[in-house]
């Protein structure tokens, strides 16, 4: 079957959709146990099982992103691309009380959460995605309106409305350009008067020379790794730059600087402070450099300090020194302070990396992570301080 009749049978008939779902959830607890696909399509035996296959490998990589991704609709683009629950309802906050115009809404899944607290409607031009979003919907019991059209083409009242776009973006490019973007935020604004403002998603690794439009940049992370820049007109933000740290739901904004500070030698502080990489990508790790901290540690993503004063409050991650080490008695430290699992937090090239982490974790019977800093040439072995 075309998958958009599909998607429709689906959306026209709820004990169709029902029973889909836990086909889909059958496929996805089978390809967890380790099945391959030809052993799942014995035991499904369904006429449509390559669409079901791809929606189950979709839900897998969703399945930390949506609270119900077990009921969510996707394609593997939008399962990689599409906004997570909880940047989404952040946003929402954040712009609560609007008329909102998502272009180029995906699945749909920020319009949902936009929905919450304001008035949305997501156009998608895409069919499929349409119709995922228009499923999706149906999970979260949403208000949110859906179009399938082109928006440069489809006649919306935009007037006092905000504008949002999370556009598609090419998967492979060396380097990361406005241009690049699909619908761009240049051609969506040139195309729109009157509105209230805008809310443009851009990838967070494109140079800041590159991008050429103005307004507040808030990078996000969540758990430490970067997930979204978000550009916010001046009618939203007047905030210059922001660094937000998800779930912990931390906000720091300033003017940005380039941080330049000197490595200097660790000298047995108690203490490793790691910054969120939400402020190394904003610039604004200089804001929460402490006068206790000895700057012990600087690579294109990580800036690490040290201290022997503990700051509960510091915008990122807070590690309990254990013991040092050098390369030639690693494992023995290791050992010594009781590891099971090891995390190298310095550059090392991807391929040697879980070489090297799997090599010296079968040398290991301990019970603690440990997590591996280097300072020129001393390793300091410390456990992530969860207080």
């Amino acid at each position: 079957m075309d998958i958009n009749n599909f998607l429709l049978k689906l959306l026209n008939d709820d004990g169709y959709l029902t029973n889909i779902n836990k086909q889909i959830d059958d496929i996805v607890i089978y390809l967890e146990k380790g099945y391959d696909s030809s052993t799942v399509k014995r035991k499904i035996r369904h006429k449509n099982f390559g669409l079901l296959y791809n929606m189950a490998r979709s839900r897998i990589k969703i399945k930390n992103k949506f609270s119900l991704y077990d009921h969510i609709f996707m394609d593997n683009y939008s399962a990689r691309y599409s906004t997570p629950e909880i940047v989404g309802i952040y946003r929402s906050l954040k712009l609560k009380g609007s008329t909102i115009i998502d272009i180029g809404s995906g699945a749909g899944m920020q319009s949902i959460f936009f929905g919450m607290n304001s008035n949305v409607t997501g156009i998608e031009k895409d069919k499929t995605r349409y119709l995922f979003s228009m499923l999706n919907k149906k999970s979260y019991n949403s208000d949110a309106e859906f179009i399938n059209s082109d928006f440069f083409d489809c006649k919306i009242e935009a007037d006092d409305a905000v504008i949002f776009s999370d556009p598609l973006r090419p998967e492979r490019a060396s380097e990361r350009k406005m241009d690049d973007l699909i619908p761009s935020p240049e051609n969506i604004l040139l195309h729109l008067n009157n509105i209230s403002g805008y809310a443009f998603d851009i990838p967070p690794q494109m140079q800041w020379k590159n991008i050429n439009i103005s307004g507040e940049r808030e990078y996000i992370s969540i758990n430490g790794n970067i997930n979204r820049l978000t550009i916010y007109s001046e009618s939203i933000s007047k905030n210059n730059t922001t660094a937000v740290m998800l779930p912990e739901n931390k906000t720091i904004t300033g003017t940005p600087e380039k941080f330049d500070a000197v490595i200097e030698k660790y000298r047995n502080e108690k203490f490793i402070y790691w910054a969120d990489i939400s402020l190394v990508y904003s610039n604004l790790v200089y804001m929460v450099n402490d006068p206790s901290f000895r700057h012990v540690y600087h690579d294109r993503r990580r800036i690490i300090f040290s201290s022997d004063v503990f700051i509960d409050n510091f915008f990122g991650r807070k590690f309990r020194v254990l013991e040092t080490s050098n390369q030639s008695n690693l494992v023995e430290k290791l050992r010594k302070v009781n590891a099971s699992r090891v995390y190298f937090v310095y550059s090392i090239e991807t391929s040697d990396y879980y070489m090297v982490k799997n090599y010296i974790e079968q040398k290991l019977s301990g019970e603690l992570k440990i997590y591996v800093f280097k300072n020129m040439d001393t390793l300091i072995l410390a456990e992530e301080y969860l207080k």
